[in-house]
């Protein structure tokens, strides 16, 4: 526990100082010491970093503009963590053959790093995940799982106010290609436990252990 907030601390420094070689060279340790694996990194740090600083400069000038900084720093950090999320996985011996994940956040939400950081969270349980990411048209994601029929299409909204139109996104799905499992996903979901149900979806994932129960109550 103390090595996670003095991790904590030294990241959410460099992420404030907006210091990207830093951050990734953190992360990186982090992983390759095994002191984190990728669920803890994601969750206890890079969640809780720019969760923090959102709410502490909320209102200050120039708040969003380095919110957009932070918010690409981060994703950097992500990306960069790729070749850990596949070692991690074969590490574990999951083989991933479990189908294919779609992850797409609506058009007008573009807050999308959860979502990206579950994309991940996909790969490690054995799923071959596809991002397509922030923004996305609704003509654009039903082309999109007509042609790749995915096991899974988990819908992201951390804005409250995109969610009606999710409801009508996930019954048009369903509509159009009848039997297309879905999920939802980001903070919209997370302060009403029966939201989900209402918009038409099976779960909401925010963790890996999330995806594995879903797999148990289906199996």
């Amino acid at each position: 526990m103390v090595a996670e907030i003095t991790d904590y601390s030294a990241f959410y420094e460099a992420l404030e100082a907006m210091d990207k070689p830093r951050c990734v060279q953190l992360a990186r340790q982090f992983l390759e010491s095994g002191v984190h694996d990728i669920a803890g990194l994601y969750a206890n740090i890079l969640a809780p970093a720019l969760n923090t600083m959102t709410d502490s400069e909320s209102g200050q000038p120039a708040a969003i503009w380095r919110e957009h900084v932070r918010s690409g720093i981060v994703r950097t950090v992500i990306e960069c963590c790729y070749p850990f999320v596949l070692a991690e996985r074969d590490a574990s011996q999951i083989a991933a053959d479990k189908g294919k994940v779609v992850i797409v956040s609506p058009t007008d939400e573009f807050h999308e790093l959860g979502a990206r950081m579950g994309c991940d969270f996909f790969i490690l349980q054995g799923y071959e995940a596809i991002y397509v990411g922030a923004n996305t048209p609704k003509a654009e994601l039903l082309q999109g799982l007509t042609l790749e029929r995915p096991a899974y299409v988990v819908i992201n909204a951390v804005n409250f106010y995109n969610l009606f139109k999710i409801q009508k996104i996930v019954a048009e799905i369903k509509e159009r290609l009848p039997g297309q499992r879905i999920l939802a996903s980001g903070n919209a979901f997370y302060h009403d436990p029966e939201l989900f149900r209402r918009i038409g979806a099976l779960a909401v994932i925010r963790t890996p252990d999330d995806i594995r129960k879903l797999e148990e109550e289906r199996s």
